[in-house]
């Protein structure tokens, strides 16, 4: 069905508020009954549009709640790819996950190659699905669907979106990693009731998202929020998967927080971490966050320095782009002696007039779960992603 634009405000406006009755529809739209039900009965004959249950009586007319039908949607299959793994979810825009897997990336396959063996295999199990998702590491354009360039995987315009649609005949979206995660916030997390916010993920690398007056800030070149190439010690010979030095994300990444605590360790500073290094080879970010809970010293100091230039680098979010609300991403913000330390710091360096909410993601295990999803469910009606 192609939908009118006074359909496609009403359903978009329908899709944010989850339910909505006729009047509230339009007194927001500054829309008349006649003009209400004009709109919304071809919705509701199609099938995209449901009558909900009424609302109490105030003493009038029951108010009947109109919501998106899930099933006229379908299902889709989510693609997340994180630096080491591909992790697949099937689910719907209400947010329910029917089955996820998890696939480890081999250095030596073609990515793409690899990706469509996935969907293969995914495809196979599920006959339903009306859209395939994907967020991706990297800088991406999520308007024509290629990867413009990801440092981890080394890969540079591809156009994926097409390669995958004409393989499949099924309507793809690519997005951003780190943006998809803004609009997991938006609809299933943290985020539900603000319009105006930034989430900074710290990981195997660091980035963030902008969500301004209720929508992706993508910039032009769809290379806003790279916050994690921005070079903030010009004196570092720490080099970035970019390839400059003294990146954000060289200098306090889980990756340069392991780095560094390694080298150190090898240069013979003690740590609790020591003999798991010696006997295992390697140590993760877990085992850095559990040195720290134990006061382990080396695992303290490079954690809280790290913890220190993350605090600077909000300090430049908040006072370019003075968001309402900030909302952290990754496991090192679960430590509360760091969370405290980055808290700390960011009094030290912001204005008391600077008013925001500092609030840890509470999606974090289901983040690349509903990464994909939450990329479907906010391009519903912005896109032409059906089919048919």
């Amino acid at each position: 069905m192609k939908f009118t634009q006074s359909q496609l405000r009403i359903l978009e406006m329908i899709k944010n508020k989850n339910r909505i009755c006729r009047k509230k529809i339009a007194e927001e739209l500054e829309l008349t009954p006649a003009a209400i039900t004009k709109s919304i009965d071809p919705l509701l004959q199609c099938g995209v549009v449901l009558e909900a249950a009424q609302r109490e009586s105030t003493g009038g007319r029951r108010a009947i709640d109109l919501s998106l039908n899930k099933y006229w949607v379908g299902k889709i299959l989510g693609i997340s790819l994180t630096p080491t793994s591909v992790i697949t979810s099937v689910g719907n825009i209400e947010g329910e996950i029917f089955r996820t897997n998890r696939y480890k990336i081999d250095e030596s396959e073609e990515l793409i190659s690899y990706l469509e063996e996935i969907i293969e295999i995914e495809l196979e199990k599920e006959s339903e699905i009306k859209v395939i998702s994907m967020a991706i590491t990297g800088l991406i354009n999520s308007e024509n669907g290629v990867i413009l360039f990801s440092p981890h995987y080394k890969r540079k315009k591809i156009n994926i979106k097409e390669r995958v649609e004409k393989k499949f005949g099924i309507s793809v979206l690519v997005e951003n990693d780190v943006r998809a995660m803004a609009l997991t916030e938006r609809y299933f997390g943290t985020a539900k009731d603000s319009e105006n916010y930034v989430v900074l993920n710290v990981s195997e690398g660091i980035g963030s998202s902008i969500f301004m007056n209720g929508d992706l800030l993508s910039g032009h070149g769809f290379i806003s929020g790279e916050i994690g190439h921005v070079v903030m010690d010009r004196s570092s010979l720490r080099r970035c998967s970019c390839g400059k030095r003294g990146c954000l994300e060289a200098e306090a990444s889980n990756a340069a927080i392991i780095n560094r605590l390694v080298s150190m360790i090898k240069l013979n500073n003690y740590s609790s971490l020591k003999e798991k290094l010696k006997a295992e080879g390697s140590i993760d970010i877990l085992d850095v966050l559990k040195g720290v809970k134990e006061r382990d010293f080396l695992s303290t100091k490079v954690s809280t320095e790290a913890m220190v230039i993350i605090a600077h680098s909000i300090d430049m979010i908040i006072s370019l782009v003075n968001p309402e609300k900030i909302v952290l991403v990754g496991e090192i913000f679960k430590e509360n002696l760091l969370l405290s330390t980055l808290k700390l710091e960011l009094q030290k360096v912001t204005l008391e007039e600077q008013k925001y909410d500092l609030v840890v993601s509470e999606t974090l295990n289901e983040m690349h779960v509903y990464n994909p999803i939450s990329v479907v469910r906010h391009n519903l009606f912005r896109k032409n992603i059906w089919r048919g």
